[in-house]
């Protein structure tokens, strides 16, 4: 798939994105889905200075390596949680032990929503919606099929994955609004991650895989 680096810059430019706004709204506290090694232009590096930042993934051996690289900074942890199930984060000591009892939180969900079935991402949604305070929000993307999923890219995008023992769970637009529900979304919506980030000269190249990556901050 060559467009594939392509929509992970893409979900790694939307993070930076979101974080930028959400920093300048004044939000000082983010936990981060399946973050990945916390490595260039990651939330603490795009964050206003004093940010705390709580990331997490699945794998322990890339938790091992990204509690390696931010060791010394006061401000950041990195737990072990599966994005599907983020009540092992929240029921945790790690969030208190950072946040105290302020839940007013910017929650991450990128790159992930897709490897998860509905039902369970339902469900994450609204674990996360009721743990978190008044005014916090969610920034996340997620596939978003404008055609028939099973035109070319799609098939052979599903196939590939299936192959690799990780299937895709791909949604169309109007399912993921339902999904996320009780979130409410915020300005500017849904949309593609190059409207997102400016980066138009993207935007041909993947749509013409009958695909596109929408992503949206949602309320509290």
């Amino acid at each position: 798939m060559p467009f594939f680096p392509k929509l992970f810059k893409l979900i790694r430019w939307f993070l930076g994105e979101a974080v930028r706004r959400l920093g300048e709204e004044g939000y000082t506290q983010f936990i981060d889905f399946a973050s990945g090694l916390p490595t260039v232009d990651h939330i603490h590096q795009v964050a206003p200075a004093g940010t705390k930042v709580i990331y997490t993934d699945i794998d322990p051996v890339t938790v091992a390596y990204g509690q390696e690289l931010i060791k010394d900074n006061p401000n950041v942890r990195y737990g072990v949680c599966p994005a599907e199930e983020p009540e092992n984060l929240l029921n945790s000591p790690l969030v208190e032990q950072l946040f105290g009892k302020n839940r007013k939180v910017a929650i991450g969900f990128n790159g992930v929503a897709y490897f998860i079935p509905d039902d369970k991402f339902q469900r994450s949604m609204k674990v996360l919606y009721e743990w978190a305070g008044k005014g916090s929000r969610l920034f996340l993307c997620d596939t978003g099929y404008e055609a028939d999923i099973m035109k070319a890219a799609g098939r052979d995008m599903l196939a590939l994955y299936q192959k690799l023992g990780q299937p895709l769970f791909l949604r169309s637009p109007k399912a993921l609004e339902k999904l996320v529900q009780p979130w409410k979304v915020v300005a500017p919506g849904y949309q593609p991650l190059e409207q997102w980030v400016g980066v138009k000269s993207l935007e041909t190249e993947t749509r013409t895989q009958d695909f596109v990556m929408i992503g949206a901050i949602l309320g509290k």
